[in-house]
């Protein structure tokens, strides 16, 4: 499922983004506040929807065109240690 998979990716570019601009999301996230990322997502891309494609918006939130190296990071970071790569 092609779709699939670039869905994650973009999310994962997305993800890098809002963490640069909103700060510690896990310390967020913990506390229960999820406002401040929903109100990136709002205001970044939910509004901008169908403006856009999916890769120009990314290219729009993020300043870069899709890049695989945010979903990979991800994938490294979630799955490594666990499957030691």
């Amino acid at each position: 499922f092609p779709t699939y998979t670039l869905g994650n990716l973009y999310a994962a570019q997305f993800f890098a983004k809002a963490r640069a601009e909103l700060g510690d999301l896990d310390e967020q996230f913990r506390r229960g506040d999820f406002v401040p990322l929903k109100e990136w997502l709002s205001g970044k891309i939910h509004c901008e929807g169908q403006r856009y494609r999916a890769a120009d918006l990314v290219t729009a939130v993020t300043g870069e065109p899709p890049n695989p190296e945010y979903l990979l990071r991800h994938l490294r970071q979630k799955f490594g240690a666990l499957y030691g790569v």
